[in-house]
């Protein structure tokens, strides 16, 4: 029985030994996902390896009702994206008439070349946020250039709580807000299969707004998701001026998205110079202008 009863400890002890090793060997956890919302150019992101990438399309459709009663509309249908590494892609178009394709345009270049475009393309304006690296990029089609711009500020203070995304919206919730102001929450809400968080602001008129005081004069109903770490949807409203918007992410696909999409395409001239620039024929006359005016 002793020499079991050795065998036994022993066995256990190694059983231990290797238990303590295997334990010691393990990773570290890895730290919950940090989705403080963060300042670059003038945009929150969500940068590091969290940065919850993917690709979307950022609808936005403007309505102003006239005095006739008749509404006006306006939809713009924009490419926005965010990979791994936190580099935010907008893709924008200043054109939206809708004969902006059909338009043709030729740029004239200082060494006698020329572009041939629409007015489409020479509207399109993306710009790649490369906050990690605190530098924004604007690439502008229509006319082959690309301007890079550094210096953008990124650091974050030291020890910082993590908080999660829809902070930008919920601290809104816990200050104290103007008196012209009413701040509500909208509790939690799934919008495409994406749960998000909203929060509606409401400014009312002041005395200089004559009828309007203390009615709504501006609504704004925002709502950001943790999941994605973005904002979903955006409603703003004027009662006043009979204009609405409402912003919205759509096709949203959670996968990185094609890294060349965040880069100079080749033959793009780089800061180039106003001897470097492409002018724009005038459409009547010879007069060019500068289109970047």
């Amino acid at each position: 029985m002793n020499n079991l009863a050795k065998m036994v400890r022993r066995t256990t002890l190694a059983l231990l030994l290797t238990a303590v090793a295997s334990k010691a060997q393990s990773p570290a956890p890895a730290p919950p996902p940090d989705q403080r919302s963060r300042q670059c150019g003038g945009i929150n992101y969500v940068g590091g390896a969290t940065a919850n990438p993917f690709s979307a399309k950022r609808v936005t459709k403007s309505t102003t009702t006239l005095p006739d009663g008749t509404h006006k509309s306006i939809e713009r249908v924009e490419p926005v994206a965010r990979d791994s590494d936190g580099r935010i892609r907008f893709e924008k178009f200043t054109c939206a008439d809708s004969d902006c394709n059909e338009h043709k345009v030729t740029l004239h270049t200082r060494d006698g070349g020329t572009i041939e475009t629409t007015r489409q393309i020479l509207g399109i304006v993306i710009e790649v946020f490369a906050c990690p690296d605190s530098m924004l990029i604007q690439i502008r089609p229509g006319m082959r250039i690309a301007r890079i711009t550094r210096g953008y500020p990124t650091a974050l203070p030291p020890n910082r709580v993590r908080r999660p995304y829809s902070a930008i919206v919920t601290q809104l919730l816990s200050g104290k807000p103007q008196p012209n102001i009413v701040v509500e929450d909208l509790g939690f809400r799934t919008i495409d299969g994406i749960s998000a968080r909203g929060v509606r602001l409401t400014h009312l008129g002041a005395e200089t707004d004559g009828e309007w005081s203390g009615k709504p004069i501006r609504i704004t109903e925002t709502w950001a998701s943790d999941d994605i770490a973005a904002t979903i949807l955006e409603i703003r409203t004027d009662p006043k001026t009979h204009m609405a918007s409402v912003n919205t992410l759509t096709d949203i696909k959670r996968v990185d998205p094609d890294p060349t999409i965040f880069e100079i395409p080749q033959g793009y001239k780089i800061n180039p110079t106003a001897d470097e620039m492409p002018y724009q024929l005038a459409d009547a006359g010879s007069a060019e202008t500068n289109p970047q005016k």
